[in-house]
């Protein structure tokens, strides 16, 4: 079942990074444990994570929500999933069958879905999305594959989907 969101309000209280994935990771940790494969949350918080951000950022918890739902969606229930956040952004990674070389680019295209994943449904939007509102918010998504080439303690097969952003905060407000 897809991951349901509330609404982003452009206008209202400011948020931080860490209270928006929370409620995320609490839903893959317990997906990974029915599934019986292992989950990895972060094992360090960046301080850009906890200072507060305009309200708009919200975005950010679809955009992983999604990434999220793609890593269960589409590795195999064997294979070891997780977050990891570093100081200029955070990515969604599986230690599965990594990606075709010619599909890399194109599944951030608008309608274009992975040849391996026919079974699955989906729409071929999702990535497109993810992309488009990095990009709104000063970020980008790519793809990195394998992991380790992001960080050493990431997995050497498999593929990391990392979300860059800003390390933008509201001015004058403490955390």
């Amino acid at each position: 079942t897809p991951l349901l969101l509330p609404p982003v309000l452009s206008k209202g209280p400011s948020l931080n990074i860490r209270s928006l994935l929370k409620p995320l990771m609490e839903r893959a940790a317990a997906t990974a444990h029915l599934q019986g494969r292992k989950w990895y949350g972060p094992s360090e918080w960046p301080a850009w994570t906890i200072k507060p951000r305009p309200s708009g950022d919200g975005v950010i918890a679809e955009i992983v929500a999604n990434l999220l739902e793609n890593a269960f969606r589409y590795s195999s229930s064997t294979t070891p999933i997780g977050l990891y956040i570093n100081d200029t952004g955070l990515c969604v990674w599986d230690a599965g069958m990594q990606i075709s070389a010619d599909e890399r680019e194109k599944i951030f295209q608008k309608g274009v879905r992975g040849e391996n994943i026919d079974e699955c449904s989906g729409s071929g939007l999702g990535l497109a999305l993810g992309r488009q509102l990095s990009k709104q918010l000063g970020g980008d998504l790519k793809l990195i594959i394998p992991p380790l080439e992001l960080d050493p303690s990431l997995p050497k097969e498999g593929n990391a989907f990392y979300l860059i952003l800003p390390t933008k905060v509201l001015p004058g407000i403490e955390t």
